[in-house]
This record gives C-alpha cells, structure tokens and sequence, in this order.
C-alpha cells in the first residue's frame, strides 16, 4: 500500500493502469547501488487516499538456482517495510478499462498477471455495476493463486460475476469444481 508523503489526495487512475518505481537497488553482481525502473500494475480499484500494488517474489530459475533471484520483486519484498519512501511516477498505461459502453466484460489473466484484473473487477463490482463479468485466471495450483479468498468471495456476492480458475498443475489438495473449474492452461 503506497501512501502520499504531503497528504494531499493521490492522482486518479483508470483500473488497469500501472505505476513506474525508480528504486535504488545493490547491484548483485558488483555490489555498488545501481537505479532499477520497474513497473507494477495497480491492483485495486482507485481511491484517494492510496494506492495498491502486488508484488510477486520472484525466485532464481528452477533450472539454475545458483543465478540471481529477481531484483526488484526481491528489493520490495526484503527492504520495503511501512514508511519507507519510494519514488514513483503518476498512473499511467494503455491498458484499462473502457467504461463507455456498459458491454459484457472478458478478463483473462495468468499467474501474477492477475493484478490489472484485480483492479477492473474491484472497481466494477464495489461500484455496484450491473454489467456481466467473466475472469478466465490461469495457475498452476491453489498455491499460487493471488488473492484467492477475495476472488471467491467476489464470486458469490455478485452474481454477474463469473470466476473460472484453470489450473494447469493441480496440487494434491486442489479439488476439481471447488478450488477450480479447469485442469489446463487457459485456452
């Protein structure tokens, strides 16, 4: 959750959007700081008073665990810690929701791809919109959906809010036509 520093009210976005972080990060490899631009989708409806963004931990390759993990997905979870002070630019993208035309809506998302989707669904559906809603989410098991209480509960408050999870490598504990609806990817 990312706050003002002065107070005022934050720049409005449209869901979808995304925000650009300049973070200063020990370089790895050389071990001098080094600046690293990152961008990370919005990932909540919008409100005055702050933003949100989720951040996935981003682990070394399976296939080389001795190579670096994620730097920037790494310096948010291991060094960002409330009040820390980030720099950040305004909302911005191309990417968002078209409110226009109250047409049925599509989303489809994978792995922490979700966060753009959080952001058109939270503000549809908290706005009280009466317009028809399907969420295709793509993982790989239970264990890596985000936000996965939010999303069912979303699910069976609204009933023009339809969720489909597919799950391309079920866990043991993943049972078919409760957790998800699909075994696969999403296709």
């Amino acid at each position: 959750y990312l706050v003002p520093t002065d107070g005022q009210p934050l720049p409005g976005f449209r869901p979808g959007q995304f925000l650009t972080f300049k973070l200063l990060i020990d370089d790895p490899l050389t071990h001098q700081p080094k600046n690293v631009v990152r961008c990370y989708s919005l990932s909540d409806r919008p409100r005055p008073d702050h933003y949100r963004v989720t951040v996935k931990r981003v682990p070394p390759p399976a296939d080389k665990p001795e190579a670096p993990p994620g730097l920037s997905s790494n310096f948010f979870h291991d060094h960002v810690q409330k009040n820390c002070r980030l720099l950040v630019k305004a909302p911005s993208g191309h990417f968002h929701l078209m409110e226009d035309k109250p047409l049925p809506l599509v989303l489809i998302g994978g792995g922490i791809g979700i966060t753009p989707m959080l952001s058109i669904l939270n503000t549809l559906l908290e706005n009280g919109s009466n317009r028809e809603v399907w969420l295709y989410y793509g993982i790989r098991n239970g264990a890596e959906q985000v936000m996965k209480e939010h999303l069912h509960l979303l699910d069976k408050a609204h009933a023009n809010f339809h969720l489909h999870l597919c799950y391309s490598n079920p866990g043991d504990n993943d049972v078919m036509g409760v957790d998800y609806q699909h075994k696969g990817r999403v296709d």
